[in-house]
């Protein structure tokens, strides 16, 4: 199920950083009991967060249970949206905190990881419980002022660079870049252009990082048995001052049009705008469709992606073949939602449904999981409950409703690309 979901510090502590938080005491008692009652009814599910806190000028911070002994996992959202002429920066600013916690990470043995999601930037580490302050500390390393006057900043960008002219000159990747330009000409590729990633110096990547990287804009994720009030003085002097937020650089950034990737096959997709990002029956579709595409004539290959978008969802089918089966290719591509939609019924689904529903569960049985899983659903809809609401919603899916899902889709004419020898 990999493919279907959308294909993620200096050795002591900061003095002080286990003072009292001077909201701490306000936040745990104006924040805590409410979240526990409205989320009462789903206070069972480990999905479900066991207490919201939002402290003034801190991050948001949602505490879960912990499903392991000993174990701590923390994983730290940052909103991020950027320009035309921005676009790769947040990569870059990824990149450069990656480097940093890992180096800070080995005299605990923690592991740590970091993401470009469609809404920002995502940084997680995982350690020992009784390292929960330094595991802490490793986080606001990551969204501290990146140093981007050493080499470690021009290596990032040669990487970067390179990420982003394999994303045109690649058939494969061409073809899903040029359906994501089309179902989402709002949005900037996260790799950036060549253009754009060319453009990044060093003061344009700080500048990103100044207007995104307030701690009241980000939220944390703890799956650890320790009091709210540790977690809110781990949080202190988190980020970049709040006086730096601004709107990103919408200036377009004029691009020479890329060269025509070099191939001995036909590559061909199709995309379609589904239902909105966290919909359990998106991922339901795509399990469908990948069982449908592994059944396909000799000679053609295609796979299914689904890219969850700020406020939009997409279902892709992308695949290649020789060029006699061109034409075999086509229809197998174009014709893989009505198939599925043909052959559907009540047990189709039903498996469908529970494999959906066994990789959830395999992966929200560790810590690490856990706040990876809740944390893609809370980036998409602003909920520290969304997780929990959409395993509910994936529960209730039967064939009509999956019906009702497939039928939207092909009401609808399907955005095109198409990459020929």
């Amino acid at each position: 199920m990999n493919l279907l979901r959308v294909a993620l510090l200096r050795v002591a502590l900061l003095a002080g950083a286990l003072l009292p938080h001077p909201a701490a005491a306000q936040a745990v008692a104006a924040n805590a009991a409410a979240p526990r009652a409205a989320g009462a009814q789903a206070s069972r599910s480990a999905l479900a967060p066991d207490t919201v806190l939002a402290p003034t000028g801190g991050p948001r911070i949602v505490l879960l249970t912990s499903p392991g002994e000993g174990v701590a996992a923390l994983r730290l959202a940052v909103p991020l949206r950027e320009g035309p002429a921005e676009a790769g920066a947040g990569m870059l600013l990824q990149d450069l905190a990656l480097e940093r916690m890992r180096s800070l990470a080995r005299p605990v043995g923690a592991k740590v990881g970091a993401a470009r999601t469609p809404w920002g930037l995502a940084y997680s580490v995982v350690g020992a419980e009784a390292d929960f302050e330094y595991l802490a500390y490793l986080l606001r390393e990551a969204v501290a002022p990146p140093d981007v006057e050493g080499p470690a900043f021009q290596e990032a960008r040669l990487r970067l660079l390179g990420e982003a002219a394999e994303a045109v000159e690649t058939p494969a990747r061409r073809v899903a870049a040029e359906l994501r330009a089309q179902v989402a000409p709002d949005l900037p590729p996260l790799a950036g252009t060549p253009a754009s990633v060319q453009a990044l110096g060093g003061a344009r990547v700080r500048e990103v990082w100044m207007r995104t990287h307030q701690a009241s804009a980000m939220t944390l994720l703890v799956s650890a048995p320790v009091a709210p009030e540790v977690v809110l003085a781990a949080t202190r002097g988190m980020g970049a001052p709040e006086e730096g937020v601004a709107p990103p650089l919408d200036a377009p950034l004029a691009a020479p049009r890329a060269p025509e990737p070099q191939t001995l096959r036909s590559w061909y997709g199709e995309a379609w705008t589904a239902s909105a990002p966290g919909d359990p029956g998106n991922l339901v579709i795509a399990s469908l469709v990948a069982d449908h595409l592994r059944k396909n004539p000799q000679g053609t290959q295609a796979s299914v992606e689904l890219w969850e978008l700020p406020g939009r969802a997409v279902l892709a089918v992308i695949g290649s073949a020789l060029g006699r089966d061109a034409a075999a290719l086509r229809r197998t591509v174009s014709g893989a939602l009505a198939a599925v939609r043909s052959s559907l019924d009540a047990q189709s689904v039903a498996a469908a449904v529970a494999a959906v529903r066994r990789d959830l569960l395999l992966e929200s049985r560790t810590s690490a999981g856990l706040v990876a899983l809740v944390g893609r659903a809370l980036d998409a809809e602003g909920d520290p409950w969304a997780a929990e609401r959409q395993r509910e919603a994936l529960l209730s899916l039967d064939e009509g409703a999956v019906r009702a899902l497939l039928d939207a889709l092909l009401r609808q004419a399907p955005r095109s690309a198409h990459v020929r020898p």
